[in-house]
């Protein structure tokens, strides 16, 4: 029985360099897979925040243009999400909310506006459905040819532009 014990004693010395290394591989697995499971849905979030702005801006011309009241988008960062709201006389009507610690988004109409700074307010006029007016923080901002919205998340971007006279909204994925 001594024996026995004193072999268990003299058997007990801890890992093995190969047992650590194998932990060491799990562990960097693991780490490698989380990293680019986070940065696929990051990308994911912007081409989704991409396509909902496409389709938000194309569902505010149609409704100026087809339905009463006063229509317009309002993009803004809203705690710690941007927020693209259609709004029909002042009230929400569909909101389309993404984390903006993931996803980074700015009007380009020659100068960069950054949603996270201020909100940037949108609408169609109804007779033609050219933009009526495209204001950024309470200024009107509508007096170029035309703006890109450029969402960009884990190194990739989206871009949909926006035509002024005509109002057509084009996107690219």
């Amino acid at each position: 029985m001594r024996n026995r014990l004193k072999g268990n004693k003299l058997n007990n010395q801890g890992f093995s360099l190969l047992e650590l290394l194998i932990v060491i591989a799990i562990i960097a697995v693991f780490s490698v897979t989380t990293i680019f499971g986070i940065s696929a849905i990051s990308k994911g979030n912007a081409k989704k925040m991409n396509k909902n702005l496409y389709s938000s801006l194309s569902e505010l011309k149609t409704s100026t243009m087809s339905k009463t009241g006063k229509w317009q988008i309002v993009i803004k960062k809203q705690d710690n999400d941007l927020m693209i709201s259609v709004m029909r006389d002042l009230k929400e009507m569909e909101t389309y909310k993404c984390s903006a610690s993931r996803v980074n988004l700015v009007y380009n109409d020659g100068t960069d506006h950054s949603i996270k700074d201020d909100e940037l307010v949108i609408e169609f006029s109804r007779d033609d459905g050219s933009v009526k007016s495209i204001t950024y923080g309470g200024t009107d901002i509508s007096d170029k040819q035309h703006g890109k919205f450029i969402v960009t998340a884990a190194g990739r971007s989206y871009e949909t532009e926006l035509w002024y006279k005509t109002g057509r909204v084009t996107t690219v994925n």
